[in-house]
């Protein structure tokens, strides 16, 4: 072995502090490291968290910013859900019209083709929910975060590769949301008029409940990679729901009444900006229920977001 390998350098101050042989409960010396990295700073002014124990009044606040911020910006994410809003929410009850012409469909075969449909239909009406809200957090996170309106590309690239698993967790309450409606339809089924108004009540509240829950588990498995309904039932735990279930039932209810008063076309028109308030409602909701854990800023949501992805 060369000398110079095994001599010792002393480059300035001592590098351990010596430990106290006497210390009762036998502590170990300290390594003080400079680089390490200081906790986040947390800003009670961030435009996107609302700042621990502000309650509803802060919910409220960051909310309204965000809306004005960005709410021009989610125009687009609002027309391209438009399609798919219009074609498939709230129609899974056309199948059941559909039925007897399936029925003399190959000798009866057809109807094997009605749950298909069905689940085709379940798949399909979530999407709305899924864009609008991706659209709504990446938008939001990122105007937040940088302070300038971003470019459709950078929208895609925070939620691209999670759209799959929000999509994927959104289709079984699917179900919830437009088939159980179905029941509803007294023209077409037959139900006794005294049993409609508690059922649709019961319903709408059952749809609210849903889409309250769907909304924190959207944000929760958007930003923390892995995580799913019981994360999401902690967070709904940690904040205020007020705000976010008002919007949950303005979305379950407001469009259902357009569609009877004016029609398909309408409900359309009513349910897009309805579903992105409730985006906001959630992403908002969802941060502070966040804050209320711990330090967390846009800044955070905004690295979880442009965290590689590892399938």
């Amino acid at each position: 072995m060369d000398r110079g390998e095994d001599a010792l350098h002393v480059v300035g101050d001592v590098v351990v502090e010596p430990a106290d042989p006497f210390d009762p409960e036998s502590r170990t010396a300290e390594l003080p490291y400079r680089g390490a990295p200081a906790e986040p700073a947390v800003d009670d002014h961030d435009p996107l968290i609302p700042p621990p124990g502000s309650g509803l009044a802060g919910w409220f606040d960051r909310f309204g910013r965000t809306l004005l911020r960005c709410g021009l910006l989610l125009l687009p994410v609002g027309l391209l859900a438009a399609l798919p809003m219009h074609f498939f929410v709230g129609r899974v009850d056309d199948t059941v019209v559909a039925a007897p012409a399936l029925s003399d469909l190959l000798g009866g075969f057809g109807l094997l083709l009605l749950p298909l449909m069905w689940l085709a239909y379940f798949t399909v009406s979530v999407l709305p929910l899924v864009i609008c809200l991706a659209g709504t957090v990446a938008v939001a996170v990122y105007r937040a975060t940088l302070g300038v309106p971003p470019r459709p590309g950078a929208v895609w690239r925070l939620v691209a590769n999670r759209l799959r698993a929000v999509w994927l967790w959104f289709t079984p309450f699917g179900l919830l949301t437009q088939a159980l409606p179905v029941l509803l339809s007294v023209d077409r089924i037959a139900i006794a008029p005294s049993v409609t108004v508690p059922l649709a009540l019961a319903l709408a509240l059952l749809s609210t409940g849903v889409l309250t829950f769907t909304g924190m588990l959207g944000c929760v498995v958007l930003v923390e990679r892995g995580s799913g309904g019981r994360r999401a039932m902690h967070l709904i735990s940690m904040a205020p729901l007020t705000g976010l279930v008002v919007a949950s039932l303005a979305v379950t209810v407001l469009p259902r009444l357009a569609d009877t008063a004016w029609g398909g076309l309408a409900s359309t028109l009513v349910s897009i900006p309805l579903v992105l308030l409730w985006a906001m409602a959630s992403v908002v909701a969802y941060g502070q229920a966040r804050r209320a854990e711990g330090p967390v800023t846009s800044r955070s949501l905004y690295a979880a977001l442009s965290a590689p992805e590892f399938d």
